[in-house]
């Protein structure tokens, strides 16, 4: 086989598997639901149905056989999102971020406007609990609100590195916490725009609150009145470089009570990918599950009544159920979808089983990482990696799939400048000096 048959077929070979992989991402199927003002579920029960926040393309419903039955869209990012049945059966509370024009902005740059929203899913009814208006940086959206009871929120403040309750008729923040109480700046990140990268709030039962604060890889107990609990943090604050992290820039860690086999914590453990659990001992935390069979970067993991967890595995673009043998039961697809929660089974992880109540056990294997995904990442830094993924999940893209969407043409124009140096035609201007 001479040369340029070689190079010929290593060129082919890149154009085929480059369309390939992007004709396989642009399966995944459009939404069509129709979005309405007016209230957009017509259902006596909630109960059943999953929920699924999408940092794209809206805020999602899916039935018990995973099609999708509505969708909100008013917001550019949704983030958490709860049911409150204190304020009504098929009332919901949701945190979203927008973006806001220099014009509108009030600053010398974009800005972002982070909103706490109570939403009536039967009348459309909107109520605007919170707002607070920051300068665009590279962390600046709310991840996470909680609802405390008539006219109070808790929120996970990721702009400002800080949690703070508000009382939501005066608008005044009645308490707050900040990061810099416990954790000094040679900590976390080492740019100040995303020092901690707070992103998770969860209110326990005597009042305590759990803190997700990511960049330090910890989930922290804190007591409003006296800070953090020092001997409950789970995982260290490492080195990037480190790699041996009991947790890798996590998200949505839930509290399982004493009542249902805790004091336990299931955690999307991102940068692993892995979904993983950690029963408290006298001893400290001990690992007692894991679950990371396909996963690419998980954002999001709650544990079912009936022992199941259902995870949102953000760079898959889907939300899956695997249940105590590591099989997927149920799936469904969303893009980029960042908080998911079965309506009807309680908030979050409450009323599931701890794994060592259920007998779970761990279920390991391959990363769901595609190993050109995983090559990318050696090269470029995570902010790169994931911002190039908020950027294709609206084109219901992968991160390899965009990456060889643009590797595909380049390939063409450097075969076709090869073709041409081969050939004997040759370029001439139409310029000469008389």
């Amino acid at each position: 086989m001479n040369r340029k048959r070689s190079v010929r077929l290593c060129f082919l070979a890149i154009v085929l598997f480059s369309a390939l992989s992007v004709g396989v991402d642009a399966t995944i199927p459009a939404d069509e639901t129709p979005v309405t003002s007016d209230g957009i579920l017509d259902r006596s029960s909630l109960d059943g149905m999953t929920m699924v926040t999408s940092q794209s393309d809206g805020l999602f419903f899916l039935s018990e056989d995973g099609s999708q039955v509505a969708r909100l869209a008013d917001e550019d990012a949704y983030f958490d999102a709860d049911r409150v049945p204190e304020a009504g059966t098929h009332t919901i509370l949701y945190t979203a971020a927008n973006d806001i024009t220099i014009t509108d902005c009030g600053f010398s740059t974009f800005c972002t406007e982070n909103r706490v929203v109570l939403y009536n899913l039967t009348t459309g009814e909107k109520q605007i609990l919170f707002s607070m208006t920051a300068k665009r940086t590279t962390s600046d959206r709310w991840h996470d609100a909680d609802y405390l009871g008539t006219n109070r929120i808790v929120v996970a403040d990721i702009a400002r590195d800080r949690v703070f309750i508000a009382n939501t008729s005066t608008g005044l923040i009645t308490w707050q916490w900040q990061a810099h109480q416990a954790y000094n700046t040679s900590s976390g990140s080492q740019t100040a725009e995303d020092w901690t990268h707070l992103n998770d709030v969860e209110v326990l039962s005597d009042g305590r609150l759990m803190v997700s604060i990511r960049n330090q890889d910890q989930v922290v107990f804190l007591d409003p009145a006296t800070g953090i609990n020092d001997s409950l943090t789970l995982g260290q604050d490492h080195d990037p470089a480190a790699e041996n992290k009991t947790l890798y820039e996590q998200h949505n860690p839930d509290y399982i009570p004493p009542a249902t086999g805790g004091p336990s914590v299931l955690v999307a453990d991102s940068e692993h990918n892995r979904v993983v659990e950690f029963q408290r001992t006298e001893s400290g935390w001990e690992q007692s599950w894991e679950y990371d069979r396909g996963l690419n970067w998980p954002r999001d993991a709650d544990r079912l009544p009936n022992g199941n967890t259902l995870v949102a595995d953000s760079r898959d673009n889907q939300v899956v159920e695997v249940d105590s043998t590591g099989q997927i039961v149920w799936q469904a697809s969303v893009p980029l979808p960042y908080e998911t929660e079965r309506l009807g089974s309680g908030s979050e992880s409450d009323s599931g089983p701890s794994a060592e109540r259920a007998g779970l056990q761990s279920i390991t294997g391959e990363s769901g990482q595609n190993p050109l995904l995983v090559t990318l990442k050696q090269v470029f830094p995570d902010k790169v990696i994931n911002g190039f993924s908020f950027v294709l999940s609206g084109l219901r893209l992968s991160v390899v799939g965009g990456f060889l969407s643009l590797l595909m043409p380049g390939t063409l124009l450097v075969w076709g400048i090869a073709e041409w140096r081969w050939s004997a035609y040759r370029l001439r201007l139409p310029i000469g000096k008389w």
